[in-house]
């Protein structure tokens, strides 16, 4: 049961996200003729004004259709029968870019008749909307849970495996010192931390029943074993009492902008050192068999963890798809650049052809990514990488 929620999730987001470019597409005045969950024959239509809306019976995907885009004839775009001046000599070969006769003019109601900025835009709008439900389901869970705004230098949970666990540390201790010096913040508590290294001898001061005791070891990691951005932080491993939280819906929507933000880079720089070869493709990706099964099991553990996963997902769609490579949408905002600085459109046969090696690419990184999850799977290791 609970792997069939994750697929709804999923499809959740997908539909968000081409609502997205149908929203703005109709804010131009572009028409929809339809809007699309899933592949396939379609189990249900329902035309809804000048939009077909369907379910279709694969449900892995949608789309939003666009008037003048994916390379209709005329018929299909709405072209208007008006010749341009200067095309009437155009061999037909050269009469199409992209689905665009050069010797008609598009209809006011199509994609190409409107001007580079409202195209990007409502390319643009799908990742936006994946992006702020992000960022509207961290600053929920803030709002629900409140943003804690003073914490104490008392130790409220102890990492396994962590340097405060090999040398002693327990829940309930009051950290007072390190290294001979004072703390009387967990605040200056972390700035200590952050000012050494991972691999250095530390001596921390706990109070504990009365009493207190100084307590020796070397600085942990963040994340051990791990070649991710800021695994090699130094960390103890605790956690600290919360003293005091606030819901005011203004300083959760902060928080929650703040964690897009953060995970997001976290993604990008992963992305980065996955392509210049400093992390290990294989090891450090999860394709949609990963990310259901994870889901499942994620979602089985409460509402908090499943809107978290939630919003990561969510964001994770919207940063990739901003990546340049057709079919993405970033491949579709760099030929809207390209053709504004060009200031020419680009031809059919360009256009088909850097699809179709973008198209090649992203099904092969699917079916890396799938073998990756399987392998997993099969040899009981964690389906998402550390």
């Amino acid at each position: 049961m609970t792997i069939i929620v994750a697929i709804l999730g999923l499809i959740v987001l997908i539909a968000i996200h081409e609502f997205g470019h149908m929203l703005t597409a109709k804010a131009f005045g572009v028409r929809v003729p339809e809007f699309g969950i899933g592949f396939g024959p379609a189990i249900f239509k329902k035309k809804i004004g000048s939009t077909v809306y369907s379910f279709r019976i694969i449900l892995l995907g949608g789309f939003a259709k666009i008037a003048g885009m994916g390379g209709d004839d005329g018929s299909a775009t709405g072209m208007e029968g008006r010749k341009g001046s200067g095309d009437e000599e155009l061999g037909e070969d050269e009469k199409r870019i992209d689905g665009r006769r050069l010797d008609v003019e598009p209809a006011p109601d199509t994609y190409y008749a409107k001007p580079h900025w409202q195209r990007a835009l409502i390319i643009f709008a799908g990742p936006a909307v994946n992006i702020v439900f992000a960022v509207l389901l961290f600053s929920s869970l803030f709002a629900i849970q409140g943003v804690p705004t003073q914490l104490e230098p008392e130790v409220q949970a102890i990492v396994p495996d962590s340097t405060a666990e090999e040398i002693g540390i327990q829940e309930g201790d009051r950290l007072v010192a390190m290294d001979g010096r004072n703390i009387p913040t967990w605040e200056g508590f972390t700035e200590e931390i952050g000012s050494r290294e991972a691999g250095t001898e530390v001596s921390v001061t706990v109070e504990r029943n009365g009493g207190e005791e100084i307590l020796t070891g070397e600085l942990g990691t963040a994340m051990p074993g791990s070649h991710a951005p800021g695994a090699d932080d130094p960390q103890l491993g605790v956690a600290p009492v919360v003293g005091e939280t606030s819901h005011s819906p203004f300083l959760a929507l902060w928080e929650g902008t703040k964690q897009t933000y953060e995970f997001a880079a976290l993604q990008i720089s992963g992305l980065f050192m996955i392509i210049t070869g400093q992390m290990n493709f294989f090891d450090n990706v999860t394709g949609p068999v990963g990310i259901t099964a994870v889901g499942g099991e994620v979602m089985s553990q409460g509402v908090v963890a499943s809107i978290s996963l939630l919003a990561i997902i969510s964001l994770i769609l919207g940063v990739m798809n901003l990546l340049p490579i057709l079919p993405l949408d970033g491949g579709h905002l760099l030929f809207i650049a390209i053709e504004k600085i060009a200031r020419r459109p680009i031809s059919e046969e360009t256009m088909g052809k850097v699809a179709l090696l973008g198209l090649g690419l992203v099904l092969m990184l699917f079916v890396f990514a799938t073998y990756a999850d399987l392998s997993r799977i099969f040899t009981g290791e964690p389906l998402i990488p550390r």
